[in-house]
């Protein structure tokens, strides 16, 4: 089963800043609250990212896109999750008066008795990841 699951959101952080933080690749650990770390091999897409949660989980993901003109960032996590093909893009615009509007969504192949539960796990995930990138841009 296919499903995607996305968020938009505006924030009050100017375009450029929030980008130069997703750009990095690295230091997801600092605006994630459910990651506790965050190391990045390579640079660009082909790099690799390995995260862990604060469950213990270890994510492994592959940097797909870093598009500095369209402010879009593509990922694939290819370990951890109880999913398949799980794919995340990231797309920053410029909102006027400083803000930002974050466009988040996944997509994945999930079987049925898994997909209800893990979509309901990203809609209430994906907010909170874009609260805390909108802190960690402000502070």
């Amino acid at each position: 089963m296919k499903e995607i699951v996305g968020v938009i959101d505006t924030i009050a952080v100017p375009a450029p800043k929030v980008w130069e933080v997703i750009a990095a690749i690295g230091g997801v650990d600092k605006w994630a609250s459910m990651i506790t770390s965050c190391r990045v091999e390579g640079g660009g897409p082909g790099a690799k990212r390995f995260c862990t949660m604060a469950d213990g989980t270890n994510l492994e993901e592959v940097v797909e896109e870093v598009d500095h003109g369209a402010m879009r960032f593509r990922y694939r996590i290819v370990r951890g999750l109880p999913v398949e093909s799980y794919q995340g893009t990231i797309e920053i615009r410029a909102a006027g008066n400083g803000h930002s509007e974050i466009t988040w969504y996944s997509a994945y192949a999930a079987s049925e008795e898994i997909a209800k539960e893990f979509h309901q796990m990203l809609r209430g995930m994906l907010p909170g990841l874009i609260k805390g990138l909108e802190h960690y841009c402000r502070n």
